[in-house]
């Protein structure tokens, strides 16, 4: 299990915030595999999100490490549906956080980015019989439901840049947290860039946290187990 975390940290990471991963109820395996698809896994204010949902996202994961050769056994799998819960929940508040700001993704954005997809585009042109054959079969969706899922995944990018972007690094906070975290300034230089790029993680972190519970003392983030 250890060695499959380090392996597969960044890919994980990348779709979750790590630090929101305390307040996620453990879902069991053998319960997620009896669960009724229509039924909730989780609830953000009044939006429900479905084990349907979850199991889609996590079965593609897990088949995707399957052919890479990986041993996805019940440990894998309960961690993969932890996070991917934990991702469901996080970005269903940063699009909520989006559109009480007022942001929104156009319908020329996503078309945009349907047609000029090479995925769906088997001879260089944008085809809407391969592109419908094409999310049915690897999704499992309808055009419209992927579309959804596609504008509300840009959107809380959008919104995750923005909160980003208030927060950034002096040439002195970094020289002054490598100072406390090394004790003296020996090698700053050599070592400078990989340590900003590591403060700034942490510093993300925290920015992110601060404003996951600023949301949740308005809006109320359930998770729930199957019976």
């Amino acid at each position: 299990m250890i060695s499959f975390l380090i392996k597969y940290k960044k890919v994980i990471l990348i779709i979750t915030l790590a630090f929101f991963l305390g307040s996620i109820v453990y879902l069991g395996a053998d319960a997620y595999r009896r669960s009724n698809f229509s039924a909730v896994a989780a609830k953000v204010g009044s939006k429900d999100i479905t084990y349907r949902q979850l199991y889609r996202v996590t079965e593609d994961r897990a088949q995707m490490m399957r052919n890479q050769g990986v041993d996805v056994n019940e440990e894998i799998l309960s961690f993969l549906q932890q996070q991917f819960l934990a991702a469901l929940i996080s970005e269903e508040v940063l699009n909520q956080s989006a559109e009480n700001a007022g942001m929104a993704v156009s319908d020329y954005e996503i078309a945009y980015d349907i047609q000029t997809s090479p995925f769906f585009a088997p001879n260089g042109q944008f085809n809407k019989t391969a592109y419908e054959a094409a999310v049915k079969r690897a999704a499992g969706m309808t055009p419209a439901e992927f579309e959804e899922q596609l504008r509300r995944g840009k959107l809380s990018d959008r919104f995750r840049t923005v909160l980003y972007s208030h927060y950034k690094l002096t040439p002195a906070e970094i020289k002054q947290s490598y100072k406390i975290q090394h004790g003296n300034l020996k090698d700053f230089e050599k070592n400078k860039k990989d340590f900003s790029a590591q403060l700034m993680d942490t510093k993300m972190e925290t920015a992110q946290k601060a404003f996951f519970d600023q949301f949740n003392e308005n809006v109320e983030i359930k998770t729930y187990l199957q019976d």
